[in-house]
């Protein structure tokens, strides 16, 4: 609850211009005067400022006489100090305040205009007084004073070494030693000592005080009725007096138990505790029973952590915070540690970074001797024990809690320092995730749109690293300069608006505007202070306040839409200060001075006007010693489950709870016609509570109406009602089921919680760090800087731990129900397993009662049971996976699971399981058969993970059994390796046994097999033949002499076995013409893809219809059907007229963009340089056909090959028009594949992604690769698949390639002529064409990309029948003939028949009708 900020500052409190050691520092009651005493002066300083005001030195002769200062105390009202010498004696001195004269401060500017000030943090307006300070006189006793302490505002408690408390006045001390009369002497050794307050026991068994002991601590606190202390032979008591005069008749002594090594001791006022430091470095806590008033143990603080045990020493001093909320330690071998009220540890210096060369065990920096809290607990003064200027003072932030508890219904983290606010808004994680919902796997959609594209969606697992930032609010100068510092603080349920109280007046403060509001009239702020708490409610900020002007206790409320000003408040008298108050809804709890807890109903007329009344009142004085050990209370409908149901949501509430000294008391009405509460019906719920918090606004969630509790130490406890089933919740079940309505659970916390956010199981917290800047020590920055961070802790799996251990599974179920929308609804699961595991597989002892198995069952109702398991057992030791598998079910079934649910990504987690549990076949079996899934559903990603884990296997631990698996004792209790070998021969057992372990002849115990001898040396060569030889293959040679394979031999044979299962995942989305799967699988999985299509040419990679192929594909890629049913001739003119308007708009030719190659020229391939020159053109003579066809429109002066690429561009061409179905990205995808398909010779398919891209310069390379290749079935697929894409384009008139194909006329009847030209030679028909385009494309691009220069069109030697090669010249010579023939037949006016066939005539008469009609259509 507090929180150290910045870095320990060193100050000096010695006389201005020295520098002296620092004995003792001690606050005056309001913590505005500080007072420090060196051994032989006395200075009073100024807190804030911390300014010097007084100092008083003493002479020489009384230092020889009564020795130096040792400690020093202050009288209640601030006007008189007592200080302890060293030789016992008692130094009283007066502080005067100058009633008449200004401040100590004298604020002139200088002359010089650019010295002036101008700004208002320049100007001190706090008035400090001018105080003088002069020594009274000087009580010497009889005795030694041994310790000092104040038990009133006029009178204090002399303990001596004689074993006796002197009851003085402070008025009498001014008499002096000789008149000294005490009003009360008591003899310690006189009074009864008792043990566990056993007053019946006989005083002669009763320990005894030693001979030499006296008191050497002492502290009183009068809500306790006595004194805890500290006898010098280090014995622990509570001192006990019936009435306030402490006289020896009237008093006796509780020795407190196992504590008899005590050095310091300190007392809690608020709590009641008692705080006894040891020489052990522990603490020790009791509390005072009400039954008995006797002591009772309540916790014990001990350092664990970075910590040797005995190395901190014994603990030097104890010391609690103004408001009892923190108990600071320090340890004489140094360190200071920081605790909550009832144990739980908020800050420790042994954690914080020193640097590498400060040895904490050896020399701490911080060893401290007197310890001191400041105004407010903001400060901390510390002396250390050696050297001079040896104070240093650290800096803390507190919760607003610990002053205003009513602050516990917001889920807003709100830390208050002596100016400044840190805010830490925690529904702001509803905020930026409320509209998130959480998918389980097994209900998930995936997408498979796009698996390159990075989706941006939250990382719903970071949900807990939002909204680390604070919010910084100073204080205005205008109130802090006068109102320092904040007491109390609080920020409304919206966290939209904040207001402060200082010493007089308030100050709120909008977020959205940011700016202050403060009252205009300076004289109305400082008529009134803020006293009991300060609250938001519907935009009024309401309080209670002492007024200074009236000296009356009031409750004010203030709009927040208005200025600060009387006019606009509204005020209400109460009969006495108000202590406490809190709100429920529309009703004001308020507790005052007097003990009396009144009812407030508000009613909200306006924006500017409340009108309160008054319900009822109620005396709370007999719950409790007095009305300020009352820590906090509220109002609630929460009912007890003795009481009678009432309505849920009843407008009034009827129910008040109340943390008296940290036990919660729950007071209701006995019956709805009750009026008023009645206190004797009060029933206590918890002890030990530091703080509480009520969940009943909650709606849809299981765990409303139930009651939190922090009992620090003791960790968070939560009084929830038991859900019953809904056939349970009427009939003969409920009747005698005999169930408690409520329960009461308790689970430990990391953290100290400062919120719960009830809607989202998580408790939000802070922690302390620190940072090291330098490591100089003499640098002001030599010590760490101190550090906050938020930090958070879901609770969800202690809660669901808790009620499956007590058997309530239906309230589980239905708390984790209304829970599965939490996107960390399965890291909650997991840890509720992870816990249990733990803890049973590591228990050392028998678990009759296993809970693991009832977890696994809660969680199995769950759709994440999978994941969970996977989860839990991958972070947990594999020691402890039998104890798990055995219960869970085996690793391999839940594997199967995980693919009939189809959680791929579970499953892959499996197999780590699998690996270390079975042999690496097993785990290799189970991986190949995910990845063939992981294949087919497109995760990529999965498949390279698992490729990578296939190969990561050790070839030679394939069919070796997995022996590294540790057995746990619950399962299997292995032998311990130092037991001797038991003798196994039967005459031990007949010795042990007697006659009846052998009958008529003897067994041995070993255990032998009933095979024969030749076939157990089979059997055994068998195994060895198993184990050593790889799965699924034979082997001839004998048993005995088994040979094993190389490693790398081995893992060769498993990347084959890798790459076949690509290569079959590769050839079935090419055979169904998946090709952007098939080239994410290219990119994901570094598959050589072009090697594999070189190998599948003649296979896979086959067309046999390519409309079939290209309609399928189109169906792949989501696009348009090329071939839609018959479409009006107007619709398709449209379309040819938007692909005219588009290539007008964009380049005038296509050919230099066509191809993957224009987008990424750096991927440009050699091998598509141009083929063919221009200068070795082919001549019109060597296609005789196409001769006396000059003038129709596919001439061959329409398509001679200038280019491979280059066609010429007619006003009809339209191949330069990009295809408008294609996004952008889609296709540079497709052009990437088309590169692929090329490289790879593989022309059906670069000839469909050409068709696709509508790339005629792309078709062009692939006609000429497939004329060089002189492969006349290439040629002849070619032309067929241009013709069949031809003939249903123009069977379909809405077809989208129609204008396209147009086009590719030309290239049908260049392959036509080239096919006719090669007719002669039947033999070349009969080899492998596939084999023999494969080989001569190779060949041809080869040579075209290495040698420039020789790029002539001449085809590679082919293979006749009879074995021998055609060479060169001989098809130069049928080149050549063939001119010459064309030539003599040029002058003949028709052809003869056997230069065109009917087939082709009226192909060709086809084509010219739809080449008009394709005309008159563009």
């Amino acid at each position: 609850m507090y929180f150290p900020l910045g870095w320990p500052k060193r100050v000096s409190l010695a006389l201005p211009g020295e520098s002296a050691h620092i004995r003792h520092i001690c606050c005056d009651a309001v913590k505005i005067l500080v007072a420090a005493v060196g051994s032989d002066f006395v200075g009073i300083w100024y807190a804030n400022p911390l300014l010097p005001i007084a100092y008083y030195r003493r002479s020489v002769e009384s230092l020889q006489q009564y020795g130096g200062n040792h400690l020093i105390i202050w009288k209640p009202d601030s006007r008189q100090l007592a200080v302890l010498t060293d030789t016992g004696s008692l130094l009283l001195y007066q502080l005067d305040f100058d009633a008449n004269g200004s401040g100590i401060l004298m604020q002139v500017d200088p002359p010089a205009m650019s010295l002036k000030r101008d700004s208002a943090e320049l100007f001190i307006k706090e008035n400090i007084p001018r105080l003088s300070l002069r020594e009274v006189c000087c009580v010497t006793l009889d005795a030694v004073i041994s310790t000092v302490c104040c038990i009133s505002l006029s009178e204090l408690l002399l303990a001596t070494e004689t074993c006796e408390l002197l009851r003085v006045q402070w008025s009498q001390l001014e008499l002096g030693a000789e008149e000294l009369q005490p009003l009360a002497v008591i003899k310690l050794r006189d009074i009864p000592f008792y043990v566990q307050q056993q007053q019946q026991q006989p005083a002669n068994y009763l320990p005894a005080i030693g001979n030499a002991a006296f008191v050497a601590s002492l502290e009183y606190s009068p809500f306790i009725g006595g004194c805890a202390a500290v006898f010098s032979d280090q014995r622990a008591a509570f001192l006990i007096a019936d009435h306030l005069r402490f006289e020896t008749a009237h008093m006796h002594g509780c020795w407190v138990p196992d504590v008899s090594d005590a050095s310091v001791c300190s007392v809690n006022h608020k709590f009641r505790l008692l705080a006894y430091g040891q020489q052990s470095s522990a603490v020790a806590v009791y509390a005072i029973d009400d039954a008995s008033a006797g002591l009772e143990y309540s916790h014990r603080l001990m350092l664990t952590e970075n910590v040797l045990p005995g190395s901190l020493g014994a603990v030097n001093e104890l010391k609690w915070s103004p408001d009892g909320c923190v108990l600071a330690v320090s340890w004489t071998n140094g360190g200071l540690s920081l605790w909550s009220t009832f144990g739980a540890l908020l800050m420790s210096t042994l954690s914080w970074d020193f640097g590498l060369h400060v040895d904490l065990l050896k020399q701490n920096p911080l060893q401290l001797r007197r310890l001191e809290w400041s105004t407010e607990g903001y400060q901390l003064f510390m002396t250390t024990r050696e050297g001079e200027n040896n104070v240093l003072q650290l800096q803390f932030v507190k919760s607003a809690l610990s002053m205003n508890p009513c602050m516990s219904a917001h889920s807003h983290i709100l830390l208050q320092g002596d100016d400044c606010l840190y805010i830490n808004q925690g529904d702001n994680l509803e905020q930026t995730y409320g509209n998130t919902k959480c998918t389980f796997p097994s209900s998930a959609v995936t997408n498979n749109d796009d698996c390159l594209e990075l989706k941006q969606t939250p990382n719903m697992g970071s949900i807990l690293t939002e909204s680390k930032y604070w919010t910084l609010l100073q204080l205005p100068l205008n109130y802090a300069a006068t109102n320092w510092p904040i007491r109390y603080a609080a920020i409304d349920a919206a966290g939209l608006h904040v207001a402060v109280a200082g010493r007089t007046g308030l100050a709120h403060y909008a977020m959205l505007t940011k700016k202050w509001k403060l009252f205009g009239n300076e004289s109305q702020e400082k008529d009134f202070v803020v006293s009991g708490g300060l609250l938001w409610w519907q935009g009024f900020i309401v309080m209670g306040c002492y007024s200074l002007l009236d000296r009356t206790d009031e409750l004010r409320c203030y709009p927040a839409e208005c200025k600060l000003d009387n006019q606009f408040g509204h005020k209400l008298q109460v009969r006495a200060p108000v202590i406490s108050l809190n709100v429920f809804r529309d009703q004001l709890i308020v507790l005052t001075a007097d003990g009396i807890v009144s009812l407030f109903h508000m009613h909200r007329q306006s924006a500017y006007i409340i009108n309160i009344e008054c319900a009822y009142e109620l005396d709370v004085k007999s719950i409790c010693i007095h009305p300020a050990c009352i820590v906090s209370l509220t109002v609630t409908n929460l009912r007890n489950e003795l009481k009678p149901q009432q309505q849920q949501h009843q407008a009034e509430a009827e129910t008040i709870v109340v943390n008296v000294c940290g036990r919660i008391l729950m007071i209701q009405r006995e019956d709805a016609a009750q009026q008023v509460p009645n206190t004797l019906l009060a029933t206590c719920l918890a002890s030990c509570v530091e703080c509480f918090w009520l969940s009943h606004n909650l709606e849809h969630c299981a765990m409303r109406d139930c009651l939190w509790l922090y009992s620090g130490a003791h960790g968070m406890r939560v009084w929830l009602p038991i859900l019953q089933q809904r056939a349970e919740q009427s009939g003969a079940q409920r009747l005698h089921s005999f169930m408690s309505k409520r329960i009461m659970l308790s689970f430990p916390l990391k953290l100290y919680p400062l919120v719960i956010l009830f809607d989202n199981v998580i408790v939000l917290g802070v922690e302390n760090e620190s940072t090291l800047y330098t490591n100089e020590s003499n640098s002001h920055f030599a010590l760490p800087f101190a550090l906050m961070e938020r930090k958070s802790q879901v609770y969800l799996h202690k809660v669901l731990r808790q009620l499956i251990k007590r058997n309530l599974g239906y309230s589980a179920w239905e708390i984790a129900q209304s829970c599965r929308s939490l996107p960390y609804f399965p890291h909650a699961l997991e840890l509720l397993l992870h816990e249990v595991l733990e803890e049973e597989a590591s228990s050392k002892q028998p678990i009759p009662d296993a809970q693991l198995p009832s977890i696994l069952d809660f969680i199995r109702e769950f759709p994440v049971y999978l994941q969970t398991i996977v989860q839990c057992a991958r972070k947990t030791e594999i020691a402890l996976w039998p104890y798990l598998f055995s219960m869970a079910g085996k690793p391999k079934e839940l594997f199967q699971l995980c693919l009939q649910a189809e959680q791929l990504e579970t499953a892959a987690s499996y197999l780590i399981i699998i690996q270390n549990l079975e042999p690496s076949s097993v785990s290799k079996q189970h991986a190949n058969m995910l990845l063939d899934i992981a294949l087919n559903q497109r995760k990529w990603e999965l498949a390279k993970d698992l490729i990578r884990f296939l190969k990561a296997i050790d070839p030679n631990e394939i069919d070796s059994p997995r022996c590294s698996m540790v057995l746990n004792v619950k399962i299997a209790p292995p032998q311990p390796q130092t037991q001797t070998q038991v003798n196994q021969n039967a005459d031990v057992f007949n010795l042990v046994l007697g006659p009846i372990a052998t009958r008529e002849r003897s067994y041995s115990t070993t255990v032998t097999s009933n095979l024969p001898k030749d076939n157990k040396q089979q059997s055994v060569a068998a195994s060895v033949e198993r184990s050593e030889a790889p799965s699924g293959g034979s082997s001839t040679a004998p048993a005995s002499v088994v040979r094993r394979k190389s490693t790398k031999e081995r893992q060769q044979r498993e990347i084959f076995c890798i790459d076949l299962i690509l290569q079959r995942h590769a050839r079935q989305l090419l055979q169904h013409h998946k090709l952007l799967d098939l080239g994410y699988m290219c990119a994901y999985l570094d598959f050589h893809l072009v090697n594999w299509l070189t190998q599948e040419a003649t296979g896979a990679a086959k067309l046999d219809n390519i409309a079939a192929a290209l309609q399928t594909l189109h169906a792949e890629l989501q696009l348009p059907s090329p071939f839609p049913p018959a479409a009006g001739r107007d619709d398709f003119a449209q379309l040819r007229g938007t692909h005219r308007q588009t290539a007008a708009a964009g380049s005038s030719s296509q050919t230099s963009e066509s191809g993957y190659f224009s987008l990424a020229p750096q991927l440009e391939s050699p091998q598509l340089q141009p083929c063919i020159k221009e200068e070795e053109e082919l001549q019109l003579s060597s296609l005789p056909m196409l001769k006396n066809r000059s003038n129709s429109q596919l001439s061959f002066d329409n398509f001679r090959y200038r280019r491979l690429y280059s066609l010429p561009a007619s006003e009809d061409d339209n191949s330069d028009v990009l295809a408008t179905y294609l996004n952008d990205k889609l296709a540079i995808k497709l052009r990437y594949l088309l590169q692929l398909f090329i490289e790879a010779n593989c022309t059906d398919y670069a000839l469909m992604l050409s068709i696709l891209l509508q790339d005629a310069a792309s078709i062009s390379r692939i006609v000429n690769v497939v004329i060089r290749s002189e492969s006349v079935g290439a040629c002849r697929r070619i032309e067929a698949a241009l013709k069949q894409l031809s003939q249903c384009t123009f069977d379909n008139e809405g077809s989208l390639y129609r204008g396209f194909v147009m086009t590719l006329q030309p290239h049908i009847y260049l392959l036509e002529q080239y096919i006719q030209s090669l007719g002669e030679s039947p033999d070349l028909d009969n080899g492998d064409d596939n084999n023999e385009l494969n080989d001569d494309a190779t060949s041809v691009l080869e040579n075209d990309a290495l040698d420039g220069s020789n790029n002539n069109f001449v085809p590679k030697s082919q293979q006749l029948p009879n074995g021998n090669l055609r060479t060169s010249e001989q098809r130069l010579t049928r080149h050549a003939s063939l001119e010459s023939k064309s030539k003599s037949n040029g002058n003949q006016a028709n052809p003869s028949s056997t230069q065109s066939t009917p087939t082709q005539q009226s192909l060709r008469r086809g084509s010219r009708e739809a080449g008009r009609d394709g005309c008159r259509l563009m």
